[in-house]
């Protein structure tokens, strides 16, 4: 029996130190009066990007962000705010509206909060960044490092959006992107414009999730580029800024 104690005193005294280590270097350890929140995305890797040509003109932006909590076990809503970080901050402070007062509600462990974006001439040949952090008040602290940002890039200009970019379909030996393949085809500014088009007739923004929405806008925009050509020859139909007929993959 003093053997076995004597191994359960180690034990012990080994987690104590090794708490007392993380502790010192600055890692956080779980606590029951402590929340650290952190943002879902990596501030390394992942930056949400926000092009105002994606709204109607003088629409705002208002943009989600995830936010996690842990460390805490939560039994009520937890409230908690967020401010930029002037140093990685570089959108003038009269472009963005930040929410007031933000939660995680009770029993869940991430939920979202809303920051309103507002258009300027200056995004038209520029792109700035809202970076955001949580403010450490009471029994609220800042989560792991990689996650204290969430970055936001905001312009006015078109770019190809994430979603026409990733591998998600084919396999390892033959990859390709989904949305090339079955929905929209090869990318093109043109073309992606006027699929915006398509989504603004019905006041829709697509965050390149729902790919039944990805369907059902890609076959209006087929529909359009039908109605646009009917009755011309081919040399005269559609084109995008390579002088390229425009087409559209999706089956219907």
């Amino acid at each position: 029996m003093k053997k076995k104690y004597a191994i359960w005193g180690v034990l012990v005294c080994s987690v104590c130190l090794m708490l007392a280590s993380c502790e010192e270097k600055g890692l956080l350890v779980s606590s029951n009066d402590t929340a650290y929140l952190k943002f879902v995305n990596d501030m390394t890797k992942d930056t949400t990007t926000v092009s105002f040509k994606m709204y109607n003109e003088g629409e705002d932006a208002e943009i989600p962000i995830e936010v996690s909590v842990y460390g805490q076990m939560q039994d009520e809503d937890l409230h908690f705010n967020v401010i930029a970080d002037a140093e990685r901050t570089t959108l003038p402070a009269n472009l963005y509206v930040l929410p007031v007062d933000c939660k995680i509600r009770k029993g869940l462990l991430t939920d979202t909060i809303y920051v309103a974006l507002k258009n300027d001439p200056m995004l038209r040949t520029e792109t700035k960044i809202l970076a955001l952090q949580v403010v450490e008040a009471n029994a609220v602290k800042q989560g792991d490092y990689l996650y204290s940002r969430a970055l936001i890039s905001i312009t006015d200009r078109l770019f190809q959006p994430d979603w026409w970019l990733v591998n998600d379909a084919g396999t390892t030996e033959n990859p390709g992107n989904s949305v090339d393949w079955y929905y929209l085809g090869e990318y093109s500014e043109k073309k992606y414009q006027m699929f915006l088009d398509e989504l603004k007739k019905d006041d829709m923004v697509f965050d390149g999730k729902n790919k039944q929405i990805l369907r059902k806008y890609s076959l209006k925009l087929k529909n359009t580029l039908k109605q646009m050509n009917e009755g011309k020859n081919m040399e005269d139909w559609v084109k995008d800024e390579k002088g390229r007929v425009i087409t559209v993959e999706v089956a219907g």
